[in-house]
């Protein structure tokens, strides 16, 4: 397949046969498709002279302007334009990621060539430099470690390369671990030479990890990030699932730490056990600086846009009242968000949302009983910003005072017209008197409450 096939081919039939390396791309194509059949569907008789027009300004485009374009297009780097200039790259990123083709080939499709295009590697033979220190654990002995079962962590010390070998077969491969101790925060450059294809990640000490950079294999590339005083890990395995063996030259790599002092930004609350506590009533938020979880969500949250949620803070919210409460971020966001609510750090999952009102805001209800806590994650689709968390009680009884359903602190005509509006249901925060049935003996406990909440 050509750059102008995959120029012609729409990207949400794409996205439902590849899996999106992004959930930004999984949402503009989702999007996409809603909004052709918003313009085709009312068209009726002129829908096949207007899809042909569309096709051949398609076609131009593609054909001619496109590769145009392309001609000076990069593949090792981002840029604004669709596909690259070496053809058998473009075709072999374009073939996994459709997006670099048919909208821009930006910082991911650059990363994609990093690993899949013999162009973007190095052109001269790779020299891995003699490691000063060898890894000690036989190749064929070292098994594939996650964050939970850490056993052979090596330590990151400044200026000393260290040597390793990251093996690999088309369902496992093995991961190498290292940390460095910083008494305070530092730019942490770590640089990596190899002939294969192996990365690296540098992440927290949690597990599951927040992941503060990524890079690519190369000869030599260098990831830097600024990271907190603490423990930083450094997780280096082999990027694809491909038969290396400990034996073949690819294995190998050669690794170096240097660090430098820097300022951080990194929100107070960026993790679930930092979470900062939020009330009845709007709150500003702004998660430009926010990491991003490894925890997605289950499969149960997807409205067809995927299930991705990136640069995500946690706030905690306890409830003053039994019933129903509202979180949202309708009123004001600069970027598209999503919600999830939790139990606990690492617990249930208790409701979840993307786009549920106008623009890019995210809405759930969920109950709560009084005196209960939970988890609220804001987050979005790749990007992050300044943005209002919205919480609010739809139906409530107050811990001191359970007649007053609007949480106003007063009980009044307003909550005996929700009580009226809920007669006949079955059980609720509205049966008050806790018989299995809104009815006039609840009401009755309302007017004799009339009046201000006791403090």
């Amino acid at each position: 397949m050509n750059r102008h096939i995959a120029c012609l081919l729409n990207s949400s039939v794409w996205s439902r046969k590849f899996t999106r390396f992004t959930a930004v791309r999984n949402k503009n194509a989702a999007r996409a498709t809603a909004l052709t059949r918003q313009i085709t569907l009312p068209l009726h008789g002129s829908t096949r002279l207007i899809r042909a027009f569309v096709w051949i300004c398609m076609l131009a485009y593609c054909l001619i302007i496109a590769p145009t374009f392309a001609q000076n297009n990069p593949c090792c780097g981002a840029h604004a334009g669709m596909g690259c200039v070496n053809q058998e790259c473009n075709d072999t990123v374009c073939l996994l990621d459709p997006f670099c083709c048919s909208i821009a080939w930006d910082e991911r499709c650059a990363l994609e060539a990093g690993v899949l295009c013999q162009t973007c590697r190095a052109t001269a033979e790779c020299e891995v430099p003699i490691p000063d220190l060898d890894e000690m654990t036989m190749c064929e002995n070292d098994l594939p470690q996650d964050c939970e079962n850490l056993q052979d962590v090596r330590a990151l010390i400044p200026n000393l390369k260290l040597g390793g070998q990251a093996w690999s077969t088309d369902t496992d491969r093995d991961v190498d671990w290292f940390e460095i101790w910083l008494d305070s925060p530092q730019l942490l450059s770590i640089e990596i030479w190899t002939t294969g294809s192996i990365g690296l990640a540098i992440v927290d000490d949690q597990c599951p990890p927040t992941t503060f950079a990524e890079g690519v294999d190369g000869c030599s590339s260098i990831t830097r990030v600024c990271v907190p005083a603490g423990l930083t890990r450094v997780a280096v395995r082999s990027i694809l699932f491909e038969n290396i063996s400990c034996q073949d030259d690819r294995s190998r790599y050669t690794i170096q730490a240097s660090v430098t002092p820097c300022t951080p930004e990194r929100l107070i609350n960026d993790r679930c056990d930092m979470a900062s506590p939020v009330y009845v009533g709007e709150t500003l938020a702004d998660t430009t600086h926010a990491t991003s979880e490894s925890t997605w969500l289950p499969t149960s949250c997807d409205d067809g846009a995927g299930l991705a949620f990136t640069h995500d803070a946690w706030f905690t919210f306890s409830a003053h009242g039994s019933g129903s409460y509202q979180v949202n971020t309708c009123s004001e966001t600069t970027f598209d968000s999503r919600i999830a609510i939790y139990s606990d750090c690492g617990g249930d999952l208790i409701a979840c949302s993307d786009d549920a009102c106008d623009g890019e805001g995210a809405m759930t209800e969920f109950e709560m009983t009084c005196g209960s806590t939970v988890l609220i994650r804001l987050g979005g689709w790749g990007v992050g910003g300044p943005i209002t968390l919205s919480v609010s009680p739809i139906v409530a009884s107050t811990c001191n005072c359970p007649a007053d359903f609007d949480g106003s602190g007063v009980v009044n005509s307003a909550d005996v017209g929700i009580c009226l509006l809920q007669f006949g249901e079955i059980g609720g925060p509205i049966d008050l008197n806790g018989d299995g049935e809104v009815s006039s003996a609840d009401l009755g406990i309302i007017l004799l409450s009339f009046g201000s909440c006791p403090l």
